[in-house]
């Protein structure tokens, strides 16, 4: 079958490195633009780099707090992660090797809820944990289904071929990612599953530090989606 949703075009943008193909969409379930999700994207070599602006810049000049109390929702907490496959310890992600933490607000969706409930249970600044999670914790299992047959008009497929190559990792639309299986006459095989779908993973977390959150007469302010409305 194919995705009636996706239309495949030449002008598809390839991520060069598809060996970190695979946090991500995000490496939260429904916030493809978590901050946790955004500092792994950034580790992806694309062939367009965007320099950040002089405003984010300064969006991230935050006052950090030392603390040895427990972590709760609300707060701007910065953290190293390194993420690795749980059965084979491969790794997969170390922000480590970036230089800069992440920065992610408890409460607000940035991380898997099981991922985060470990956070707020037994964690405050300087400590250390190791999470193993199920794919149904994470990226579900995966989906023979979403391997699907693209039609490609055939005055495209001589620039498509040049552009891509099977196992390569293509973005097709915004949020829309996926993996060329096999290039046909005049088709595309593309994989829809997430990359890290059907993986146990292993976050390894580092918390650094606590960070000034907003707040609303002295009461931190979490995002907060109502039901019904898109995320």
């Amino acid at each position: 079958g194919t995705n009636p949703s996706v239309r495949v075009r030449v002008r598809v943008r390839v991520f060069i490195n598809t060996q970190h193909f695979q946090n991500m969409l995000s490496l939260s379930a429904s916030h493809p633009s978590s901050s946790f999700s955004s500092s792994y994207n950034s580790s992806l070599q694309r062939r367009t780099i965007k320099t950040p602006s002089p405003i984010h810049r300064r969006q991230h000049r935050v006052t950090t707090k030392t603390s040895t109390a427990a972590l709760s929702n609300g707060q701007k907490v910065a953290l190293h992660y390194k993420l690795t496959n749980g059965e084979t310890n491969e790794l997969i992600d170390d922000t480590s090797t970036r230089g800069q933490p992440v920065e992610i607000t408890l409460g607000s969706g940035e991380l898997f809820p099981k991922l985060e409930e470990h956070l707020l249970n037994f964690c405050k600044v300087g400590s250390k944990i190791n999470v193993t999670l199920d794919p149904e914790d994470t990226y579900g299992n995966f989906d023979e289904k979403k391997i699907q047959k693209q039609p490609i008009l055939p005055e495209e497929m001589a620039q498509v071929k040049e552009q891509v190559q099977p196992g390569q990792v293509v973005q097709l639309a915004p949020n829309v990612i996926a993996k060329v299986v096999e290039i046909g006459e005049d088709s595309l095989t593309l994989d829809f599953n997430h990359p890290l779908a059907g993986l146990k993973l292993t976050f390894e977390v580092d918390v650094i530090a606590v960070k000034e959150a907003p707040t609303l007469f002295g009461t931190p302010m979490v995002k907060f989606t109502p039901p019904g409305q898109p995320r």
